[in-house]
C-alpha cells in the first residue's frame, strides 16, 4: 500500500491511501485530491500506483513541481521517503507495510511492546565484543576527516590507512541520523525516524531503544522490527541489557540460538535471532538507556555493524539531551509543550530555540496587527443535549483538531478555544506577508473540510459553521506563569470577529470593512451593508466571501 502525508494550504500531516491506478492532483475541484495555493495549476499532477510501482507525472503545471527539490521533467518512479513539491504543497511518500519507510510493524508501546526475558542470567561466555562507548569508531574517523584543497583530491586520503573501514551505508546511516536530529521536533519523532533507518541500513531484524524511566526502570521508547510480529511483542533479553550497563561497553552476544540459555526461548526461535548488539546510551554512568538490536549478522560482519550501531547510540545520546528537561526555571520541554498548544510545530521548535536563547523566557506582550478569524458551531448548545455526551464530545472534538490542524497548515496561531468557538489569529508570531489572505483561504478551507465531515454523519447530528474576520492592532504574546502560560490577544478590535459571526447565517464566512482592505481584491465578496454588532451603537459594515476570484484558489480537500 502506498500513502502520502499532505502538508500545505488546508493541510496539516493529512494522510491519504493511494488506490491503485490514477490519482489526479491540482486545483480543479473535479481532481482526486485539490491543492491550494497560487502555484498550483488547475490539473497539476498525476500519481501512478501499480502493485509496488508508485510513479509521479507533471501534467505540464505552470510552476512546475519538484522530487526531492529537483525538477521534476515529464514522470518518474517514487521511492518511500520522497518528498514531492507541488507549488505550496508537500506530499511525503510513505509504504507502511515495507522496510524501506515504516521499515517496521508499529508496536503499541503502551502495552510494552517487548517481551523481556533472561533476567539474572550469566550471558559473559557468549559476549564476542566489548567496545568502549567513549571510542566509536565511526565517529572518530568523521572528527579525522577535514577539508582537503582542491588540488590534493588526486591523492589518497592520508586517513584512509590508518581509520576503520566504514561502508558507505554506515556514513549514509550516519548522516541521514544526524538530519533527523537536526529536523525532528520530538524525541519520540527523532527515535522513530532514526530506528527506521537502522532497519533501512543494517542487517538489524529488531531495533529497540529503551530509556531509564525517572522509578529507575527501562521502558521502551521506540520499538522496530523488520516484517511482520508474530506475537505482537519484539524479544529483549534484560541479562543482556543489564551486562551492557554494567561493563559500560558495547556488547555483541553471538551465537544465541546456540546457547542454551536462550535457544529455548520462544521469541528468540520466532525472529531467527543469531546475534545481539547492545549498546550503552551515554558516554559514562548513570547511562540514559541502550539501544538494542537484533540481528542475523555473525562473523565478519558483525564488528562493522557494532561500530555503526555505537556511533547511532552516541546520536541518540545527543537526542536524549536535546529533548530532555533542563534543570532551574521553566524547562524546555514545560515552554514546548505549551508553545505547541498554540501554534504549528515548525513554529514552536523556532520559538524554543528562541527562548533558550533568552534563559527560558519568551518576550511577553508585543503590539502587532493581527486578522482574527472567529469560527463557531452554530447551534451546538442546543444540538449537545439531544446528542448525549459521547456524541456532543466526539463532535466538539472532532471541530477542535479540524479547526485547529487547518489554522497550523496556514502557519497561523490558536489563542484558545472556547466551548463550541475557536479564535485565530494570522500574522503572529512571525509575519507572512499575506496574512489576511491566509486567513480568508483558511476559513474556506474549514468550511470545506466541515461539510464534508458533517455529510458523513446523520442529519440530525449535524452542526454548522459561521465565521468572520476582522483586522485589528493588537498586543499579543505568551501570559501566565511557569506553571501555566497562554497565548493573548487584547484590543479593542479583538472581539468584533465573534461580535460579527453571531449575526451570520450557516456556513457562512463575513469580513469586516477593514479586513476586506487588508485582503484587496483577491476574493469575490458580497457587500451586506452595516450591522449592528454590540447594541446600541457599534455596527460595522459586512461583506460576505463568496469565492478567490479568477479560480485562484479552490478548497483544498481529498475527493
Amino acid at each position: 500500500m502506498w500513502q502520502i502525508i499532505i502538508n500545505g494550504p488546508g493541510y496539516f500531516d493529512t494522510s491519504y491511501d493511494l488506490p491503485e491506478g490514477v490519482t489526479s492532483l491540482g486545483r480543479a475541484d473535479e481532481n482526486d485530491i485539490v491543492l491550494g495555493g497560487d502555484l498550483v495549476s488547475r490539473r497539476h499532477a498525476r500519481l501512478y500506483v501499480d502493485a509496488d510501482i508508485l510513479r509521479i507525472e507533471d501534467l505540464g503545471s505552470r510552476n512546475g513541481s519538484r522530487v526531492n527539490g529537483a525538477a521534476l521533467q515529464g514522470s518518474r518512479q517514487l521511492s518511500p521517503g520522497d518528498s514531492v513539491s507541488l507549488g505550496e504543497n508537500t506530499l511525503a511518500v510513505r509504504q507502511p507495510n515495507t522496510v524501506e519507510n515504516a521499515a517496521t510493524e508499529m508496536v503499541n508501546l503502551g502495552a510494552g511492546g517487548v517481551l523481556r526475558f533472561g533476567h539474572g542470567q550469566d550471558v559473559g561466555p557468549s559476549v564476542l565484543l566489548a567496545k568502549s562507548v567513549k571510542d566509536a569508531d565511526v565517529l572518530r574517523l568523521l572528527d579525522n576527516v577535514g577539508p582537503v584543497p582542491f588540488e590534493d583530491f588526486g591523492s589518497p586520503s592520508p586517513v584512509a590507512a590508518a581509520s576503520p573501514r566504514v561502508g558507505q551505508e554506515t556514513l549514509v546511516l550516519m548522516f541521514r541520523t544526524a538530519e533527523a536530529l537536526a529536523t525532528a521536533s520530538t524525541l519520540s519523532t527523532f527515535l522513530d525516524t532514526t530506528m527506521d533507518r537502522l532497519l533501512e541500513r543494517t542487517d538489524a531484524t529488531t531495533a529497540v531503544v529503551l530509556l531509564k524511566h525517572p522509578t529507575g526502570a527501562m521502558v521502551p521508547a521506540a520499538v522496530r522490527h523488520r516484517g511482520k510480529l508474530a506475537k505482537g511483542e519484539v524479544p529483549v533479553s534484560d541479562a543482556i541489557v543489564d551486562e551492557a550497563l554494567r561493563q559500560g561497553r558495547a556488547l555483541a552476544v553471538g551465537d544465541v540460538r546456540d546457547d542454551r540459555r536462550f535457544a529455548a526461548r520462544e521469541s528468540v526461535i520466532l525472529y531467527g535471532v543469531d546475534s545481539v548488539l547492545c549498546i550503552p546510551i551515554g558516554a559514562e554512568p548513570p547511562y540514559a538507556g541502550v539501544l538494542y538490536v537484533n540481528t542475523a549478522a555473525k562473523g565478519d560482519g558483525l564488528e562493522p555493524m557494532l561500530d555503526a550501531c555505537s556511533a547511532v547510540a552516541h546520536l541518540v545520546a545527543t537526542g536524549v539531551q536535546k529533548f530532555s528537561p533542563r534543570e532551574g526555571g521553566p524547562t524546555m520541554e514545560r515552554v514546548r509543550r505549551a508553545l505547541e498548544r498554540f501554534h504549528p510545530p515548525d513554529v514552536a521548535e523556532r520559538r524554543v530555540s528562541e527562548a533558550q536563547r533568552q534563559g527560558g523566557r519568551l518576550p511577553g506582550l508585543e503590539e502587532r496587527t493581527v486578522t482574527v478569524l472567529h469560527v463557531e458551531l452554530m447551534g451546538f448548545g442546543a444540538l449537545a443535549p439531544k446528542l448525549g455526551a459521547a456524541k456532543a464530545t466526539q463532535l466538539l472534538s472532532d471541530f477542535h483538531a479540524r479547526a485547529s490542524g487547518i489554522v497550523f497548515s496556514f502557519e497561523a496561531t490558536v489563542e484558545g478555544f472556547l466551548s463550541e468557538s475557536m479564535r485565530a489569529l494570522f500574522g503572529v508570531p512571525y509575519t507572512k506577508g499575506d496574512d489576511p489572505v491566509r486567513a480568508v483561504r483558511a476559513a474556506l478551507a474549514l468550511r470545506s473540510d466541515w461539510e464534508r465531515a458533517m455529510s458523513r454523519r446523520p442529519v440530525n447530528e449535524r452542526c454548522e459553521l459561521r465565521m468572520a474576520l476582522h483586522t485589528t492592532r493588537a498586543l499579543v504574546g505568551m501570559i501566565g506563569s511557569e506553571v501555566r502560560s497562554d497565548y493573548t490577544a487584547v484590543g479593542e478590535g479583538m472581539p468584533i470577529a465573534g461580535w460579527l459571526a453571531a449575526t451570520g447565517n450557516p456556513g457562512q464566512v463575513l469580513l469586516t470593512g477593514k479586513a476586506l482592505a487588508a485582503v484587496g481584491a483577491r476574493f469575490d465578496v458580497m457587500p451586506l451593508g452595516e450591522r449592528l454588532v454590540r447594541p446600541p451603537r457599534e455596527k460595522v459594515a459586512a461583506f460576505e466571501v463568496l469565492d478567490e476570484e479568477e479560480g485562484q484558489l479552490t478548497n483544498p480537500g481529498l475527493r
